[in-house]
Order: C-alpha cells, then structure tokens, then sequence
C-alpha cells in the first residue's frame, strides 16, 4: 500500500500525528510502576502530553474478589485500601482520559504472598521492614535480638515461623524464631582482632515468601584485660589469717595476766563492806587524853600545859604536834589511859560469810 501523493492527504496525515487528541488518540501512560513496602501500596506512572481535561482511571482487580476502580488527575495513587488483603494477587491497570477519548490501558501486576509470586509475570514482589535490632557485646560475642515481625505489623499472614539469616565476615547463619518466644535472639562470635572496630551485620528475614532486610554496625569496645584474681585473693586471706592469730595471741596474753592476778578471800571482802557500812553509820565519840588531875596544891605549869583534847565529828587531831612535857605529863600522873572499850574496833572472820565485832589492841602513843 502506498501512501497517497496528495497533499490535503499528506497535510492531513501529518495533523493527525502532531495532534492527536483531535483524531480520538490518547497516548497511554508509562512507566507504570508501584511501591509495595510494609502493607503500603502506592501507584506511579508518567504522562508526556497532558491537557486540562486529562483524567487517569485506576482499577485495582484482585485475583479471588472484586474489582474497584478509582479516578484521578494526579500521576499517583495510593491504593493500599484498594489492597488490604496480603494473601491475594493485584492486577491493576491504569487508563488515560483526555474528555471522551481514552487511551489503551497499561497494566502491572503484584503481591505480598509467596503463592503467587512468580518471576515471569511478577514485576514487583512486595516487602517488609525488619524489626528494629538491639545489639550488646559481651568479650569475644555479638548479642542480636529483635521482635517476630508479626508483632510489627499484625498481619495474619504474618504470624508463622521467621526465617532469618545473619551475615558476619562472609559467613551466613540461619536462624528461626516464632511468635510465641516474644523475641528473636542470636549470638555472633568474632575474632579479638576486630577489638576496637566496628562490623557491619546484615540481617535477611523471610516470612510467608516476603523479604526484609537491614545492615546494623556494631561497635567492638577495645578490651581491658582482666587482671589475675587469684593472687589478690589470697594476699586477702594470708592478711586475714594473720590479723585473726594476732588478735587470738593478744587475747590469751590478756588471759594469762589476769588469772595470774590472786583472787581477793571472801572474808576480807566481807571485812572491807562491813568497815565500809560501819565508818558510813557509826559516830566517833570523843576521847579524853589529858584529863584533869584530883584535887591537891596548885598545878604547875607542867600540869596546866596538859589540856583536854577531843576528837569531834569533822576534826583529826595529829598526836605528833603534842609536846614532850605533855607525854611526860600524861605519864607521871597516870592519867590519859584508854580503857579497853576505847580501842578501836576491827570484824573478825569467825567462819565463811560470818563476821562479828571485836576490840584490838591499843594503838601506840608517839
């Protein structure tokens, strides 16, 4: 077929290309594209010949319910309400209107669920955060734990086993947590050499056939190495023992003195408490050393020097401040003698804890 030489024909032609909106030609959108993170669906797509009049039609058709369709002037649509459910398969297509003329529609499809997912008709396969990770280190390890991802997100399809793998150093363990055990943990052994450095740990989680992932670096505190307890332990109980025998030979010494000490007789003990009582309640009476001479001549100065002393309640009188001429006196004359009920009394022992009163000797005259 030839393309007539025309030139209306060929003008016409031409038009139609350059504007096709008159013709009741829509351009479609492209790059339809959607971002499926955490339950969140939102839909991107591209226009290049917009107009005041131009209209995008969504329809959200999922694979075991019915289909809705939404309306917009944006290049943009959250349809996350339009796809609650994670164990279903989304097709949606996106269609332009540009008054009554519309476009061919462009469709994408997507899901969350490892049933439906497939390589060939999948573009875009879904995924999740991972749980927020808490690391500690402890000598030579590395504590992980976090919370089961269903926890997170409350989602049914969420709430089995989590598969989860950790990558240190180029080597990859595997791990598994359920919801039940509250938190997934792990330990991560490394190698003394990285004291001081930071490593990087990437956790890769799968559940229900959705992926997550994250990177965490983990500080590695340079170690301060231990110091020898032992030797600190047994300086503690050589010194202790040591403080223990001096304590124990200073108390024996102590023991030893004092029954060396001889022990006080009952009976002196009753004689020392009974004089005590005695001095308390007993009065001295007063004593009569020089008394007056009889009847006869005039005394003489001799005789007139010897006086009566008496010895009262609060007065000592001092025998050594009394004259020659006085003891001479006291002497001649006779007189002065204390009868045997003026000597002074004393408590004799008659038998244990038994004491009586008697009379001792004279004390002597100086």
């Amino acid at each position: 077929m030839t393309m007539s030489k025309d030139p209306v024909v060929q003008f016409g032609v031409f038009y139609a290309l350059l504007f096709p909106g008159v013709f009741g030609f829509v351009p479609s959108p492209t790059n339809v594209s959607v971002v499926c993170h955490n339950f969140v669906n939102v839909l991107f797509w591209n226009y290049s010949n917009p107009t005041e009049q131009l209209k995008f039609s969504v329809m959200v058709k999922p694979y075991v319910s019915a289909s809705q369709t939404v309306d917009t002037s944006q290049t943009y649509l959250d349809i996350s309400s339009y796809s609650r459910d994670a164990d279903d398969d989304y097709f949606v297509f996106v269609t332009a209107h540009d008054g009554q003329e519309k476009s061919e529609n462009v469709s994408i499809r997507f899901t969350y669920s490892k049933d439906y997912f497939n390589e060939n008709t999948h573009k875009y396969k879904c995924s999740l955060n991972f749980p927020a990770v808490n690391t500690s280190v402890h000598k030579d390890v590395i504590e992980v734990s976090f919370q089961h991802i269903f926890l997170l997100h409350k989602q049914d399809i969420l709430n089995e086993e989590f598969k989860y793998t950790i990558t240190h150093d180029e080597q990859k363990v595997l791990y598994s947590c359920f919801v039940e055990e509250e938190l997934c943990t792990a330990e991560i052994h490394f190698n003394q050499s990285v004291a001081g450095q930071c490593v990087e740990l990437k956790l890769e989680g799968m559940i229900a056939g959705i992926p997550s992932y994250t990177y965490r670096n983990v500080c590695v505190p340079q170690q301060t190495p231990e110091t020898d307890k032992t030797g600190i332990i047994a300086a503690l109980l050589g010194g202790g023992t040591i403080v223990l025998f001096i304590i124990i030979g200073f108390v024996w010494l102590l023991w030893r003195k004092w029954s060396k000490i001889p022990k006080m007789p009952q009976g002196l003990w009753c004689v020392i408490s009974r004089q005590s009582h005695t001095m308390l309640v007993s009065q001295p009476e007063p004593t009569d050393i020089c008394p007056v001479t009889s009847q006869g001549p005039p005394s003489s100065p001799t005789e007139e020097a010897c006086k009566t002393v008496s010895t009262l309640d609060d007065t000592v009188v001092d025998l050594s401040e009394v004259s020659e001429e006085d003891m001479d006196c006291e002497d001649s004359e006779g007189f002065g003698r204390l009868s045997d009920y003026d000597r002074p009394k004393f408590l004799q022992e008659m038998s244990p804890g038994d004491c009586t009163e008697g009379y001792g000797p004279r004390p002597p005259v100086l």
